[in-house]
């Protein structure tokens, strides 16, 4: 956190000698930042052309422990709006707000039924659920609206047209979990609580408590895998797979990529939705 303080005084130090050039001002367009990639589909599906989005946390990457560029806090200083994810993740937006405190900021967790872990604190994951993502399609709307009133209808329209296409996907996603003759999935991260909620799955964890397992927790799930007969073991690239892998090949089990934070996330979530039900046949 201490690069990032560095960074504020920087870019606050460039805005007051006017050093940054006009091709970094702001454009005729909206000015969004957020945090993850899956976000800037959801923000261009309802602001199209009308936005200019800057994703601050590239696929691959962890957001609890990224490290933000120059450029990416001039467009932070540059922005109208920010959309967070909420729900946690953005621990460290107060001092990001430090280089520009006139841009709005929306937190797309609003009115989202929050899952919350054992340590008190709420699971970020909220967008790897569809019907979240619904809701903070809403609230991203509610925040263009506010910056540009007058293309309420247009942006009122292109919000209609995207949330038809995430019901469409969760009515597939739905019917495919309902025929499924298991209920259980590993997973190597616990990044898919909402996804299991929506569809009565069980997700079941390689890290305890966000680490590496112990023995007996280990043997606990290799037992689990092995009466149910879980033949695959979901890994994301955010974290090293070398233990997922060796706990699969005790488990007689393959690895399956799936990625959280892909952006192209109409797509991703159609992907991992059927990658989950596969395993479950």
């Amino acid at each position: 956190m201490k690069d990032l303080s560095i960074l504020v005084v920087i870019v606050l130090a460039a805005l007051l000698c006017g050093c940054i050039s006009p091709e970094e001002l702001p454009s005729d367009k909206i000015n969004v930042v957020t945090t993850i990639a899956p976000q800037k589909e959801l923000i261009k599906s309802v602001g199209k052309d009308f936005v200019n989005i800057t994703v601050l946390v590239p696929p691959g990457a962890e957001p609890h422990t990224f490290e933000p560029t120059p450029s990416q806090m001039r467009a932070v200083a540059n922005a109208d709006l920010y959309i967070m994810n909420g729900a946690g993740l953005e621990f460290w937006m107060d001092r990001l707000l430090q280089v520009n405190k006139k841009m709005l900021v929306v937190d797309t967790s609003k009115g989202i039924d929050l899952i919350w872990e054992s340590g008190g604190e709420a699971d970020p994951h909220i967008w790897l659920s569809l019907r979240n993502a619904i809701v903070q399609l809403e609230n991203i709307y509610q925040g263009l609206v506010q910056v540009d009133p007058d293309n309420r209808d247009f942006y009122l329209k292109n919000k209609e047209e995207y949330v038809q296409k995430l019901q469409s996907l969760d009515a597939e996603l739905n019917q495919s979990f309902s025929n499924a003759h298991r209920k259980i999935f590993v997973v190597h991260h616990p990044a898919w609580t909402y996804f299991a909620r929506d569809y009565n799955l069980d997700q079941v964890p390689l890290m305890e408590n966000e680490k590496e397992p112990g023995p007996k927790y280990l043997g606990e799930v290799i037992e689990l895998a092995r009466k149910n007969n879980i033949t695959s073991v979901f890994v994301e690239p955010e974290f090293n797979p070398k233990a997922a892998e060796v706990i699969a090949k005790e488990m007689n089990a393959s690895i399956i990529d799936l990625d959280p934070l892909a952006e192209n996330y109409l797509e991703n979530m159609r992907h991992a939705g059927q990658k989950i039900a596969e395993s479950l046949v």
